[in-house]
């Protein structure tokens, strides 16, 4: 049933003192002023939601436990902020690696692969069905051809354009997908030619690379946005290897619903950073933070998906 939200407007002394009313203890009310201003209240929200109390039903109360405080909070955010800063390196590199593998394996078939439906997958290819709707490719294409003649483009692509024209080889033109685009492109290439790219990185199954790229693109715009990742139950979840098809993954397998936890992209970030020999840079700093996760009551790595024993796992072991 829907109703007309009523609830009043409140300044931030009012929410201050309504946090205190509700059990939160403030130290620092310049500081938490400030957060309030330049970060909002309901940012900051979601950062105390784990220290309200839960009710007989297991649903949050708007009271919160005993001993929580607003220097929790700010903890619990800072740390947040540094993970999705050092998440978003890795993805980085991933995404341009992965960029020129795909680049690489079609430009050695055709130089304008991207352009040739020919080399892709025909169930992504084709037309669609319906004249009034749009196929897969062609929509990836008319995106595509948007961003090419988008201005403020690359200096080295604008040069060219102007030079040869639109049509342009594809290790140029991977340098315009997002990687949003970049994702679809290879969930819509051959499968050979999936698992050229995908063995590059340690995965023998273009399926379960595919879907680690989906979620790798999802988290990136988690980071991106500056949403909330610490503790975010994933919507568009990895595959899990099955035991013994990649060994330093098989302590995903032991725990439920791994799928949809942070920890598990920070295990398959770690692994495909490890098969490009890019990892040494990312690494310390993730082990550091972690190292760093807020010390206070109702808190855990665990609630990450952390496994407990997860620092002494081969995965996160210097090679």
């Amino acid at each position: 049933m829907v109703t007309d939200y009523n609830k009043p407007f409140l300044s931030i002394a009012e929410q201050i003192a309504l946090l205190e009313s509700r059990g939160m203890y403030v130290e620092d009310y310049a500081e938490i002023e400030y957060y309030f201003r330049n970060e909002g209240y309901y940012r900051m929200s979601s950062y105390w939601y784990p220290f309200r109390m839960l009710d007989k039903t297991g649903q949050r109360d708007d009271l919160f436990v005993k001993g929580a405080s607003f220097t929790h909070v700010i903890q619990l955010y800072e740390f947040d902020k540094w993970l999705r800063s050092i998440v978003l390196s890795g993805l980085r590199g991933i995404e341009i690696s992965v960029r020129v593998a795909v680049a690489h394996e079609l430009g050695a078939k055709d130089i304008f692969a991207h352009e040739n439906p020919s080399l892709l997958n025909p169930r992504f290819a084709q037309p669609a069905n319906d004249r009034r709707q749009k196929g897969k490719y062609q929509i990836w294409l008319e995106k595509y051809r948007h961003l090419l003649l988008r201005k403020g483009q690359e200096d080295f692509i604008q040069t060219f354009i102007d030079k040869y024209g639109t049509k342009i080889p594809i290790w140029l033109a991977i340098e315009i997908w997002d990687f949003g685009m970049l994702t679809r492109f290879y969930d819509g290439m051959k499968y050979q030619d999936q698992q050229a790219v995908s063995k590059q990185y340690g995965v023998h199954d273009p399926k379960i690379f595919s879907s680690w790229l989906n979620a790798f693109n999802y988290v990136r715009n988690i980071c991106a946005h500056h949403s909330r990742l610490w503790n975010r139950a994933l919507i568009r979840q990895p595959r899990i290897p099955d035991k013994g098809v990649i060994p330093l993954l098989d302590h995903l397998t032991r725990q439920r619903n791994m799928a949809s936890r942070t920890y598990t992209i920070l295990a398959m970030c770690s692994y495909v950073l490890q098969q490009m020999q890019f990892r040494g840079l990312w690494l310390e700093p993730l082990r550091f933070l972690a190292e760093k996760f807020p010390s206070c009551p109702s808190l855990s790595l665990e609630m990450m998906g952390f496994p407990e024993n997860w620092k002494t796992l081969e995965l996160w072991q210097d090679k």
